[in-house]
């Protein structure tokens, strides 16, 4: 069950008061599981939700972008390749380099979808003091830094082969 209230006058958890009217505290109190959502957390929730919100559009943006260079890449990057009496493997590169983008903006999609999902639930969960709000929105933000992470990981995984591939290859050449 979860109580919210507005005006939290002398109320007293585990010696923590809450005696400030402009917080509103959230929660189950017979588990002693709940949250304090103070008006300056509020406002700084919405601010970083917006420009979460900015940032996942912009994102969004360039993943189509990304798409959109990627299939001109696999239709035109061969075609260009001959004309300038380059090969079939100039048509190979443009079609692997093409794929690799549109693999790339594909990928970039979901983390940016959930940071969307975070920045629109955080807004409701300010507006309704929902605790569910709170709860969707941390986990969609949550989601998509495990994401960039792993991605990152993987990064710094395939930076690192190459760069023991290179050392290998002029070691022995």
């Amino acid at each position: 069950m979860v109580h919210i209230s507005k005006n939290m006058d002398n109320y007293n958890q585990s010696g923590y008061g809450y005696e400030q009217s402009d917080r509103t505290v959230v929660g189950d109190f017979r588990e002693k599981e709940f949250i304090v959502v103070s008006n300056r957390a509020k406002n700084t929730l919405a601010s970083i939700s917006k420009w979460v919100k900015f940032l996942a559009i912009l994102g969004i943006i360039g993943c189509a972008f990304l798409i959109i260079v990627g299939i001109g890449a696999m239709l035109f990057g061969g075609l260009i390749g001959s004309k300038l009496g380059g090969g079939e493997v100039e048509a190979v590169l443009g079609a692997s380099t093409g794929l690799i983008y549109i693999i790339l903006g594909i990928i970039y999609i979901y983390p940016l979808i959930k940071m969307l999902n975070y920045a629109n639930k955080m807004k409701t969960a300010i507006m309704s003091d929902s605790q569910i709000k709170y709860e969707q929105a941390l986990a969609n933000f949550n989601t998509a830094v495990k994401f960039w992470g792993v991605l990152a990981i993987i990064g710094l995984i395939i930076w690192g082969l190459i760069l023991i591939f290179t050392i290998l290859g002029f070691a022995l050449f």
